[in-house]
């Protein structure tokens, strides 16, 4: 079994300077307890959660928005880090020296994610047989109708991925990819992988971390559906 690739330790410098205002997300002050911003992200959470609102994209929006911020203010080390460089005084962080090719390091973590994501999703489903047997009569059903006859088909496997995880991914799963994806951002930022100062430029390089990640979920609900597809058609 493959170690996790990521630890959540708050030994990790959070550079913060683009981020999001977490509080504001959670509707909560800054000085606000633990256990307040538990209850705000319970209950925005429980408000939002796709399966309340099915085929609501703001609704699915709203509740991984909350899901980001409580990964990051709802553990102490990671709230603690990303208070300070968001609020008090901060000088320069990271390398004074570029390094010569900061793509290196975001290859090296986008492979990271799109396995972490691909455990993710491959290990919730092997450990869940039932929900395994209902994705693949789900499945089946699809391909039926498309082809007009059954048979492993991968990529509408894939394709369907996306609808399935909506009716079905946990906010501890949310909450958990916000934590490892974020983790994966900060590092990057300190080997210069992007200007910190510049939004856009860590925007974007976000939204390849959260890409990878998803495309290994897909992955990993394509490759743990063919698994028992093909063993017990």
């Amino acid at each position: 079994m493959r170690r996790h690739p990521l630890s959540f330790r708050s030994r990790y410098v959070i550079v913060a300077l683009a981020m999001k205002d977490y509080y504001k997300v959670l509707e909560v002050e800054k000085d606000a307890t633990a256990a307040a911003i538990k209850a705000a992200f319970r209950k925005l959470a429980k408000e939002n959660h796709p399966d309340h609102h099915p085929g609501d994209k703001k609704a699915e929006a709203r509740f991984k928005e909350a899901s980001e911020a409580y990964g990051v203010v709802g553990d102490a080390g990671a709230k603690e880090e990303y208070d300070r460089l968001r609020f008090g005084s901060h000088g320069t962080y990271g390398f004074k020296e570029k390094p010569v090719n900061p793509e290196i390091y975001v290859a090296q973590m986008l492979e990271k994610l799109y396995e972490a994501g691909h455990d993710d999703i491959r290990g919730y489903l092997l450990n869940d047989i039932k929900k395994l047997r209902e994705e693949i009569e789900t499945v089946r059903k699809i391909i039926k109708e498309k082809l007009g006859y059954d048979a492993w088909k991968p990529q509408i496997v894939m394709d369907h991925a996306p609808d399935a995880f909506a009716s079905w991914i946990s906010e501890d799963m949310e909450v958990r990819r916000s934590k490892i994806i974020h983790v994966a951002l900060f590092n990057l930022l300190r080997q210069n992988a992007a200007d910190s100062k510049r939004d856009h430029d860590v925007e974007r390089l976000k939204r390849r971390l959260e890409h990878a990640w998803e495309e290994g979920r897909v992955a990993g609900y394509r490759d743990a559906l063919e698994l028992y597809y093909v063993r017990n058609k």
